[in-house]
């Protein structure tokens, strides 16, 4: 016993379930894509009517040309943006490698000021002993000759 002969439920019976729950199902935020899975041609062998099928036909192949098309354009689009990729991973490399050069030239500039700044404190330090040295000689020199 068929499902179809159980619930004596007729052909039309049948599609105008299948067109309420298409409505129910595009009910909410609806657009084309979705418009164009939904309304596919019924397969059912209960249609004898040659004209309307090779219409529908005509129909199933014109959406399937139009999602071969998307389909390609997507495609397009990935390669296109894999190849953004690449390039912004290659700009990424050379950036990465510029950052080490500068901060290898930053730190040996930074030994240098340090070296220069190191070498003029002990100019100033030196001069000063010095200075103070020749005071002192000159202070007993000036005593010494003074007792005298």
């Amino acid at each position: 016993m068929s499902a179809a002969s159980k619930w004596n439920l007729s052909r039309e019976d049948i599609q105008s379930a299948a067109k309420d729950e298409k409505e129910l199902l595009l009910e909410h935020d609806s657009d084309p894509d979705e418009n164009m899975l939904f309304n596919r041609p019924s397969t059912s062998s209960l249609e004898s009517n040659s004209p309307k099928i090779d219409g529908k036909m005509d129909n199933v192949r014109l959406q399937i040309h139009e999602v071969t098309e998307v389909m390609r354009e997507n495609v397009q689009k990935v390669m296109e943006r894999g190849e953004r990729l690449e390039d912004l991973q290659e700009a990424s490399d050379r950036l990465n490698i510029t950052g080490s050069e500068f901060r290898a030239a930053a730190k040996r500039a930074q030994q240098r000021a340090w070296l220069q700044n190191f070498k003029t404190r002990i100019i100033l330090v030196a001069i000063t002993v010095t200075v103070v040295v020749c005071i002192i000689v000159l202070d007993i020199t000036v005593l010494y000759l003074v007792l005298r």
